[in-house]
């Protein structure tokens, strides 16, 4: 019997739909929430798209973190937050601390014994504010309105209310008879400060459980999450922005998202034989007005796009688009599929757009195979149409010397890489079929980003990228502080890689060559506890092209 099933290692199982991909349509309520897949992945930091963890914070100290529980992933999205991450304390921000404690770099510390019931599950760091109305419950008897009262006094800053507060809460510790009046002071005091940063855990909570459903549709059906979320990327405040980093992750979980294309014949990004791919009004300067003309045009004279060839497309179907959505889509490889170098395609195309609609009208109808073809047909089509005047002359010459350009071009008509990636980099967002590296000698590195990412192990790492941003960080402690530091964002055709680091010292002798756009060759090591490629040495590369 035919397997319809496909089963994950994790030990989820879904159907297959017809193209034999799993098919995701459970009840959201009851997905499994200890799927290894899923927590493996967020552990690992893949966690673009993933809600409230997709910044490069939240990548970074999901990796950190390493949640495996909602109760861990809804403390992960609490202390990422600005309180937390502002708020220092024996030199570092609570963040760090609740990181460290949990690796068990640190001891858990409490700031009273008695408290440990209320802040054991977040390693004595008090990050809710539900847990500062518990502990308002167990120090001075108060009630849920009061507590309450409490966390509104302490949010909003309310003076009068706070006043109020502290009095009941004092009063109330005393007439407890747990607390003497000093460690009641002590810990007001101590909640009042901790309640500038700390989150309310039901909102923590949902979000954790929203996120995890996110994790879980990303581990199990990355191309269809990818599809959709490059589809909303024009939401974002930076929709290129978003494309290029989903492309890039999309390309470190080795899925290659496809260019445009007019063979395809897709308004917006769809899955195309499994992969996400460029609809034609994602390239920019091309509306959803152009894409319907052009798909009118071609229904409604039953044209096969595939089979056209360049010059069938241009003469039939050329008119009929603005030239500089048609000039977009030549640029960014909407024409690729017709074998043709892009230069040559937009040389053919100026040509073309300076002709007559004369011209034009009889290249829509001309059974030529060849635009040169065409016009050479045209001379004595005008000849036979059109008065012996000056002007019919001169007509006659203006398509003599569009034949002669198209014969003769006065430079070659090639594409370089560097040239096609910074295209599709303008009207993509990103580059899909090459990069600038690839105009370079790289036989002397050992690994590409996505190997890197994917684990890649040496105890000497070369890679050939192009530097792609450049943080640079002064260090807050330790015996290099004051110093700075840098970190990088690097590329290649493969995918990016954003956890690139370069220590004080290294930075220092490096800053002059390392330059955003420049291409070289970074050799360094893998930092054995963050993971992070340490570079230690920059080299120029050469063009080979």
């Amino acid at each position: 019997m035919k397997n319809n099933y496909i089963e994950f290692p994790c030990g989820c199982k879904f159907e297959k739909n017809s193209k034999g991909l799993p098919v995701f349509n459970p009840n959201i309520e009851a997905l499994p929430l200890h799927c290894e897949r899923t927590w493996d992945m967020i552990c690992e930091g893949n966690t673009k798209g993933v809600f409230q963890l997709e910044s490069q914070l939240g990548q970074s100290k999901a990796k950190e973190v390493k949640p495996r529980s909602i109760e861990e992933l809804s403390d992960l999205i609490a202390i990422i937050r600005p309180g937390c991450g502002d708020a220092i304390v024996d030199g570092k921000s609570l963040t760090q601390h609740y990181i460290d404690r949990k690796a068990g770099r640190d001891d858990v510390k409490y700031f009273d014994p008695r408290l440990k019931p209320i802040l054991e599950p977040t390693y004595g760091i008090l990050v809710y504010q539900e847990q500062a109305m518990q502990i308002a419950q167990l120090v001075a008897n108060f009630s849920l309105g009061q507590a309450d009262n409490l966390r509104k006094a302490i949010g909003k800053k309310n003076v009068e209310l706070m006043a109020k507060v502290k009095k009941e809460f004092l009063q109330g510790a005393i007439a407890q008879g747990n607390f003497t009046e000093k460690d009641a002071e002590e810990i007001f005091s101590w909640i009042e400060k901790s309640q500038k940063y700390s989150f309310n855990k039901s909102h923590s909570v949902s979000y954790a459980l929203n996120g995890y459903q996110t994790a879980y549709a990303k581990a199990h059906f990355p191309r269809a999450f990818f599809t959709s979320y490059l589809r909303h990327a024009d939401g974002k405040p930076k929709p290129f922005e978003e494309i290029n980093e989903l492309v890039n992750n999309a390309r470190s979980m080795d899925i290659d998202v496809q260019p445009p294309s007019i063979v395809n014949m897709n308004s917006n990004f769809c899955l195309v034989n499994k992969l996400p791919t460029f609809g034609l009004v994602n390239v920019k300067s091309v509306g959803m007005s152009v894409f319907k003309q052009i798909d009118a045009v071609v229904k409604q004279n039953s044209y096969d796009v595939s089979d056209m060839g360049w010059d069938k497309f241009l003469m039939k179907v050329g008119r009929y688009i603005k030239s500089n959505s048609f000039e977009s889509m030549i640029r960014a490889g909407v024409f690729d599929c017709y074998k043709k170098q892009r230069n040559k395609m937009l040389y053919d195309f100026n040509i073309y757009k300076e002709l007559k609609d004369f011209d034009k009208d009889y290249l829509t109808k001309t059974k030529c195979k060849t635009f040169v073809e065409a016009l050479e047909d045209l001379i004595p089509y005008i000849k036979k149409t059109k008065r012996a005047t000056v002007h019919t002359e001169r007509h006659i010459e203006q398509v003599r010397g569009s034949i002669s350009a198209l014969k003769s071009p006065p430079y070659e008509l090639i594409d370089r890489p560097a040239w096609r990636a910074k295209q599709e980099r303008d009207l993509l967002g990103v580059e899909i079929t090459c990069s600038e590296v690839d105009e370079y000698d790289t036989t002397d590195g050992n690994c590409s980003c996505r190997e890197y990412v994917k684990g890649f192990e040496s105890n000497y790492i070369a890679i050939a990228a192009q530097i792609s941003d450049i943080r640079e960080w002064k260090i807050r402690g330790g015996k290099h502080k004051g110093e700075k530091m840098a970190f990088l964002k690097i590329s290649d055709s493969s995918c990016s890689l954003d956890n690139v680091t370069v220590f004080s010292e290294d930075w220092q002798k490096l800053k002059s060559k390392i330059v955003i756009g420049k291409i070289l060759l970074l050799r360094g090591n893998r930092d054995k506890n963050r993971g992070s490629f340490l570079v230690k040495q920059a080299q120029n590369l050469e063009q080979c092209i």
